[in-house]
């Protein structure tokens, strides 16, 4: 009922009535005559019509959002071009006679690997005043974004158990206990 522009004014001029200014003394006859012929009383919204708004806005609320559908549409149809392609490939080592059953199962499998659809990387270059252009699959970055980044991966990879480092040199000396 709310969702409608139309039903809204209409209920607003609704409201418009002999109840909301009682003051009917000194007026002209044919405008009381008017009022008497025109008056209605606001009417209230039966419980079922208000619950049913209700759920058509929640509706609405927990909609997803455009973009994000079309983000997951758009990796879903790379993943299914992706294992179209593997599959095909699959297919003709398959049939192919000059291959021994081991190099063919090596074969497609190795053609059935990755099949998760991953975006390429981004490439980042250090932009200098007046530099050039992005292009795709290109950022321009800073010198403090490129620091932050080397080492946020630096975090993650220390994180995963990479390269252990620890104390050397004079550092060790002054912290020896």
């Amino acid at each position: 009922m709310m969702l409608r522009h139309s039903k809204a004014k209409a209920m607003v001029d609704a409201s418009y009535n002999r109840y909301a200014w009682n003051d009917p003394e000194g007026l002209p006859d044919w405008f009381v005559d008017d009022e008497n012929k025109h008056h209605r009383p606001q009417l209230p919204i039966p419980p079922e019509l208000v619950a049913k708004m209700k759920e058509k806005f929640l509706n609405l609320s927990t909609r997803p959002i455009a973009k994000v559908a079309e983000a997951r549409a758009r990796k879903n149809k790379r993943a299914r071009t992706k294992l179209a392609a593997a599959k095909k490939k699959a297919e003709a080592v398959a049939n192919s006679s000059e291959m021994s059953e081991a190099m063919k199962l090596k074969a497609i499998s190795k053609a059935m690997r990755g099949q998760d659809a991953k975006r390429p990387g981004k490439t980042y270059i250090v932009s200098k005043k007046g530099g050039t252009k992005g292009a795709r699959g290109v950022k321009l970055v800073d010198k403090r974004m490129k620091n932050d980044k080397r080492a946020m991966d630096r975090a993650t990879k220390k994180r995963m158990g990479g390269k252990q480092g620890g104390l050397s040199g004079s550092k060790r000396r002054r912290n020896h206990k």
